[in-house]
């Protein structure tokens, strides 16, 4: 039990990690980041942990700037004008840089609410 919550704890961890990496340095997906962990190699999860806590303790700007550096380096981006991406846009044509997503319509009917509405103050029951 006290395993399952442990691991639940760092799955947790991670989660607002990449939250507010996210938020603050640049967009990165959970997957990509974990594929890219598990492909530089981990030595041991005490290991992680010991260095992610160093890493909090000593600059952050240091640790943004290298992983920032790691990730572009996974990704070419181009710096492109609106007018340009615009013009990407309205060719039909791919804008580099963003992540395509597999959204698909789930064609079914809205379903009825299950609430009944809320009675204004004038209306009494």
């Amino acid at each position: 039990l006290k395993m399952s919550d442990r691991s639940g704890e760092r799955t947790e961890l991670l989660d607002l990690k990449l939250f507010f990496y996210n938020r603050f340095v640049e967009p990165i997906e959970q997957h990509s980041y974990k594929t890219w962990r598990s492909s530089h190699g981990t030595a041991s999860k005490f290991a992680a942990e010991h260095q992610d806590q160093r890493a909090l303790s000593h600059s952050d700007s240091n640790v943004c700037e290298n992983r920032r550096t790691e990730t572009s380096a996974n990704t070419q981006t181009t710096h492109l004008s609106f007018a340009e991406v615009m013009q990407l846009v309205q060719d039909g044509k791919e804008v580099p840089g963003v992540s395509k997503l597999d959204i698909q319509p789930c064609n079914q009917s809205p379903a009825p609410s299950q609430m009944h509405r809320a009675l204004k103050p004038w209306e009494t029951a």
